[in-house]
């Protein structure tokens, strides 16, 4: 599932960003870029997000604001005067030629910035960029949360229609025996054989049938399949549960299938299919 989450966080009196973007994926992959300085920064972080999320390809990036927003202006120019005065003389002192010119001066602006860029002690400050994290999720959380309500109302809408193809189904079938019997005592006498309907070789053929093609458990499982899909959708909505139950739902509509005698009940299957397969797609991306 989408969703987008941003905290600020303020360290020896510096800005840092913190974003955390999270895009559909079945299992959940977390990416966290931030300063070199931290190496356990991804492991603490994960960790973190670990405890909130399952499922989406999640990216977490931490900026600073104080270095993405310097420019020319923010330059002192007292620091970088007395930078080129100590390169100066250490260049004297070394007996190396010295010949100033723009390139140097951005070379020294460079080795004060990166002085001035340095941060505190990862151990220092992890409480500080846990709690910012923990905002972040929540605001990620809370718009995955209303993609998530919009997404739970189109699966319960494709549950309806599929509750009506097994109604479909389980009608269409009632006939079928009656429709095989008569359809083999027909070609029976068109091939001059008259046999009674209460003869033991017929009532033995029908029963089995009857007994091959009925699809009476199948439609048993596929309501209650269904019955529990929308009481999960209205409890905890767990994805990995939904992906059960659409495994669940397509394994009965096949047998079904397989075992169909009408038109009618054929179709009823493909349309079901369709449908599960529409919702398998969605609930991939369900927490």
């Amino acid at each position: 599932m989408t969703g987008f989450g941003r905290a600020e966080l303020k360290l020896d009196g510096k800005s840092y960003a913190i974003e955390i973007a999270s895009v559909n994926q079945k299992n959940l992959q977390i990416s966290v870029y931030g300063p070199e300085e931290w190496p356990t920064l991804e492991t603490v972080v994960s960790n973190a997000i670990r405890q909130h999320l399952h499922r989406g390809k999640v990216t977490v990036r931490i900026n600073s604001a104080d270095f993405s927003n310097r420019s020319a202006t923010n330059w002192d120019e007292n620091n970088l005067r007395s930078l080129f005065e100590e390169f100066q003389a250490l260049a004297k002192k070394l007996n190396v030629p010295v010949t100033p010119d723009a390139h140097l001066l951005l070379s020294l602006s460079n080795v004060r910035s990166n002085n001035r860029s340095s941060l505190p002690s990862f151990d220092v400050c992890e409480k500080k960029v846990l709690s910012a994290i923990e905002i972040a999720v929540k605001q990620l959380m809370k718009m995955r949360e209303v993609e998530g309500q919009i997404l739970a109302k189109d699966l319960k809408a494709r549950l309806i229609k599929i509750n009506q193809s097994v109604d479909v189904m389980q009608e269409s079938e009632k006939e079928a025996p009656k429709r095989h019997r008569d359809l083999m005592l027909k070609r029976l006498k068109d091939m001059g054989l008259e046999l009674d309907l209460a003869d033991e070789r017929v009532l033995k053929e029908i029963a089995i049938w009857a007994d091959r093609c009925d699809i009476t458990e199948e439609i048993v499982r596929l309501k209650s399949h269904i019955q529990q899909f929308q009481q999960d959708l209205e409890g905890d909505k767990n994805g990995r549960k939904l992906d059960f139950l659409v495994q669940e739902l397509l394994r009965e509509a096949n047998t079904v299938g397989s075992k169909a005698s009408e038109i009618a009940t054929t179709r009823a299957v493909l349309e079901v299919k369709t449908e599960i397969e529409r919702i398998r797609e969605q609930v991939q991306n369900l927490e």
